[in-house]
């Protein structure tokens, strides 16, 4: 039996990318029904925009050009959208813009299970479903972002709204969710991560690294951008006892400066571009520092490797920031000093260090996308039970904080 589920998102950024990949990789996997019915889930991802009129077909080249050249002014249209008066009204402008194209590709592809991966989707794929006759066919809400995220992401009438995180739990309560149809599954986090098996010596080895020095991990992103250089450089003059890692991405020209940099630093460090094996890096490190996005600090979770975080989008990734914070996996040091200054106290003090481990392991739920998937190929029968309670956490994130 073939089941057919659509995933919708926006390349703004490629966080909704990417989590819409590792929900694939998950789908793949899946060969058996609820009832233990051979299944097999067709997928298609769909980028929203390209079956928009202007101005909301030039949505991803937009989003990129304002965090490249005027963050505050995108982080002021977040918070001027993030209420639910103002985002009703975001709503009723940009309906007529998608409305007739979003009905027919659900029609022309007759989905089983739609889900939406990206904050300004979820009313969309209400209002097309509606508009195609498809009231039966459940919509999903997969969130991917941490803390208190956008009025966006939480729509009532959904099927099921998964949350990666305890705070987004909460928030999508307060909002108006039934608890019944939040999920509590996690981050959508590539299985890839959590198929690592290799203890952190062998991957050193395997990675060609430094068995007994302190690894930083520093990325910044598939384009290896924003603060990136001058973190790298802050770090590498500092002279700790590191061994740096830099990923760069696909920042061809930052990977060409480091790699002609690093001879004459007093910190040894290895360049790489555009990585496969993230996973393997993240697993073999000691610290990552990285900016707030929330795949990555999810991922860091799977991995248990505490975090600096050194950058943010305004209004998107502040949440992160916090969640980063009040739940005691790292710290968050915005400027190159602060971030020299907090990796000194982080590696000189293996015991929060190893504090810092524990709540990694302990903060995400594991198997995100597998578990995610799972509930996708139960829906697409019409499995759509009660999404379990919250289970209470046994010790306050806060506290451990706190206590370094």
């Amino acid at each position: 039996m073939t089941k057919r589920v659509l995933l919708l998102i926006s390349d703004t950024g490629g966080g909704h990318r990417s989590a819409c990949n590792a929900i694939v990789a998950a789908l793949d996997e899946v060969d058996t029904g609820p009832n233990g019915e051979a299944l097999r889930l067709e997928h298609r991802i769909e980028d929203v925009a390209s079956h928009c009129s202007f101005p909301l077909s030039q949505l991803g080249p937009a989003y990129s050009a304002a965090l490249r050249f005027a963050p505050p002014i995108y982080g002021a249209l977040y918070h001027a959208t993030n209420g639910r008066r103002r985002f009703r009204s975001v709503i009723r402008f940009c309906e007529p813009l998608y409305r007739a194209r979003l009905r027919d590709l659900f029609n022309s592809y007759r989905p089983d299970v739609i889900v939406s991966v990206h904050p300004l989707l979820n009313h969309a794929a209400l209002r097309a479903r509606a508009d195609a006759g498809m009231l039966d066919v459940p919509v999903i809400t997969v969130v991917t972002d941490l803390g208190r995220v956008h009025e966006g992401w939480l729509t009532p009438e959904v099927d099921a709204v998964v949350v990666p995180a305890r705070e987004v739990y909460a928030r999508a309560k307060d909002r108006g969710v039934p608890v019944e149809r939040i999920y509590h599954l996690g981050h959508p986090v590539h299985p890839k991560f959590e198929d690592v098996s290799d203890t952190k010596a062998q991957l050193r080895v395997q990675l060609g690294l430094p068995a007994e020095k302190t690894i930083a991990l520093l990325m910044a992103g598939g384009e290896g951008g924003g603060k990136l250089l001058p973190t790298t450089l802050a770090l590498a003059k500092s002279k700790l006892p590191l061994h740096l890692v830099v990923v760069t991405g696909r920042n061809k020209s930052l990977r060409k400066k480091l790699t002609e940099l690093a001879p004459s630093l007093p910190t040894p460090m290895t360049v790489l571009g555009y990585c496969e094996n993230v996973p393997e890096l993240m697993r073999a490190a000691d610290l990552l520092v990285t900016k707030a996005g929330p795949g990555t600090i999810a991922e860091a979770s799977l991995a248990e490797v505490p975090v600096v975080v050194y950058d943010f989008i305004p209004g998107q990734e502040y949440g992160n920031l916090k969640y980063v914070e009040n739940n005691g996996i790292g710290v968050v040091a915005l400027t190159a000093t602060d971030v020299v200054r907090s990796t000194k106290r982080i590696v000189a003090n293996l015991e929060r260090l190893q504090a810092m481990r524990d709540r990694q392991a302990s903060v995400a739920p594991r198997g995100s996308s597998r578990r995610i998937a799972e509930l996708i190929a139960n829906v697409s029968f019409g499995e759509l039970t009660d999404a379990p309670p919250l289970k209470p956490v046994v010790t306050p994130a806060r506290a451990i904080a706190a206590a370094f």
